[in-house]
């Protein structure tokens, strides 16, 4: 009882200090631009897995305090964040879902709080910013999820820049605080000790004419993985619709001491290959994919289909922990990466916009397959599969009540799997429910 209190209290305090800051800098002038919202985030996850002992499910209250000031002498602003979840109801395994892992075996904790942002924005004219702390972060191969009650975020620099068409940006992090959890830590692999991968940064550029898109990414996580990405789309405008071809291609490369046997357990068998020791003995990964995808917009319907071609499999993680950065179009919305060796996918797409229903109202259905994915150690003699899925995705933007939307996504998610394939995940059935209420001041 008197840790559930102390817990409470430190939530409370916190909520307290960061409605604070904006209530102080609106009484004494900080800017007239500041800005301050705050964000609640109803959210239910069911899983219900073939293995019934792996079920869980959770029902919990996101709340972000979020104030942002306006730029002081047109040069710097500061902002600050305030992230609360709260357990309404959890069951089965959920630790380290939504909410951190309990003091009983398989339970969560009651609740967490945290300032997850802390930041000074310096403006660069009006082409650009650099902005210094803990921030959310947004890009080809990182990214903040928004999946769970609250995002995660790192903590470290992120500039760009903008001239004409062309915008360029690069960051660099060496902290990161989980969207479950009330600590900032440092990276890590797998197997190594945490702070082993002491800087994640990247360099990307992007371009922008017309209905051309162009953008490119290099990212390094230190001593352990190095990434490319290189996309491009193209808007083709009929007189009463639109179609928007894309592709994509990436490469995911060892780059380091860290890359040993195990250090990316979720993707790689490479503790399959003969003589292999967990931990210690050197791994190596080339992995190399492609996507094409085409989407044709017209009326109220939406018609989509994607390719993606896998050779040696493409890591996703980019450090222990790390989930949500695929820019695959044919990736899961929910669980599953869908590149491993050699596989192949094939989605098809459909979305309705119902607003003869009820204004603000869609829906879009996906059917996704993925054939002949390896053991990326042994290849076909360690073990194959396929794996599909068939998903759900309606969302609602309440017009009589601003700021309010609901989501409901639903997935279903099952394999064919002959041998090991550390790619594949378990069959399961996966319902996500969102309500998020957002008021501004």
């Amino acid at each position: 009882m008197a840790k559930r209190i102390s817990k409470l209290f430190a939530a409370t305090s916190a909520v307290l200090t960061c409605v604070a800051i904006p209530s102080y800098a609106a009484v004494n002038g900080l800017t007239a631009q500041d800005e301050f919202n705050i964000k609640l985030r109803t959210i239910y996850f069911d899983r219900d897995y073939d293995n019934d002992a792996s079920d869980d499910s959770t029902f919990a209250q996101g709340i972000e305090l979020n104030y942002t000031s306006g730029y002081l002498n047109d040069l710097v602003s500061m902002g600050v964040s305030n992230y609360t979840v709260l357990n309404y109801n959890s069951t089965g395994s959920a630790q380290n879902n939504i909410l951190p892992a309990g003091s009983e075996k398989g339970g969560v904790d009651d609740s967490f709080s945290k300032f997850g942002q802390y930041f000074l924005d310096f403006k660069l004219s009006d082409k650009g910013h650099i902005k210094i702390g803990g921030q959310k972060t947004k890009s080809m191969l990182l990214k903040s999820s928004g999946s769970r009650a609250i995002p995660n975020t790192f903590r470290g620099v992120f500039g760009d820049y903008k001239f004409g068409n062309t915008k360029v940006y690069g960051y660099a992090y060496d902290k990161w605080s989980r969207r479950h959890d009330d600590r900032w830590e440092d990276f890590s692999t797998d197997q190594s000790a945490t702070g082993a991968i002491s800087v994640i940064w990247g360099v990307g550029g992007a371009y922008k004419k017309d209905g051309l898109k162009l953008e490119a990414e290099y990212l390094n996580s230190h001593d352990y993985l190095r990434k490319m990405g290189l996309t491009g789309s193209y808007d083709i405008k009929f007189e009463q619709s639109k179609l928007t071809l894309s592709t994509g291609i990436f490469t995911s490369q060892d780059d380091g001491d860290l890359f040993v046997t195990g250090a990316e357990g979720g993707d790689l068998d490479d503790e399959d290959a003969a003589g292999a020791l967990t931990g210690l003995t050197k791994s190596e990964n080339d992995g190399f994919a492609y996507y094409l995808d085409a989407n044709w917009k017209k009326d109220i319907w939406t018609f989509g289909a994607a390719f993606t071609k896998v050779s040696d499999a493409w890591i996703e993680d980019n450090f222990s922990g790390d989930h949500g950065t695929n820019p695959f179009p044919t990736r899961s919305l929910i669980g599953a990466d869908l590149t491993n060796q050699n596989e192949t996918t094939w989605q098809a797409r459909l979305g309705i916009d119902l607003k003869a229903v009820s204004p603000g109202l869609t829906t879009k259905l996906y059917y996704t397959d993925g054939s002949d994915a390896e053991n990326s150690a042994l290849g076909k003699l360690g073990g194959t599969a396929d794996e599909k899925y068939w998903a759900i995705d309606t969302r609602f933007k309440v017009a009589a009540i601003k700021g309010l939307s609901l989501r409901w996504l639903y997935l279903d998610y099952t394999t064919d799997e002959t041998g090991s394939v550390d790619g594949v995940k378990g069959d399961r059935a996966d319902h996500r429910v969102y309500v998020d209420y957002t008021i501004k001041f």
